[in-house]
């Protein structure tokens, strides 16, 4: 991704994590930006009780989004929905 606004990251991160949990290294390629900046990213949205951390089973570290960033993050992405409808 060039030339996003981190607010724009953190809310496609929300959106990504409705699916299932992801590890730092997940969130980077799938947005395609560094791992640094995911980390940064995560790091903001985990103090301010956007996602919660925690070990998965192989014990990589995965986020997942908490239940208030949840409902927020539906209407990102019925949101997102409806443009690529409209686009189509």
């Amino acid at each position: 991704m060039i030339n996003v606004s981190a607010s724009t990251l953190r809310n496609k991160i929300g959106v990504l994590l409705l699916e299932k949990p992801l590890s730092l290294k997940e969130v980077a390629g799938i947005l395609e930006i560094k791992e640094k900046k995911s980390y940064s990213l995560l790091k903001n949205m985990f103090q301010n009780d956007r996602v919660i951390g925690f070990k998965d089973k192989d014990g990589v570290r995965r986020y997942r989004i908490t239940d208030g960033e949840r409902e927020k993050a539906l209407k990102r992405k019925a949101r997102e929905d409806k443009k690529a409808a409209k686009a189509a």
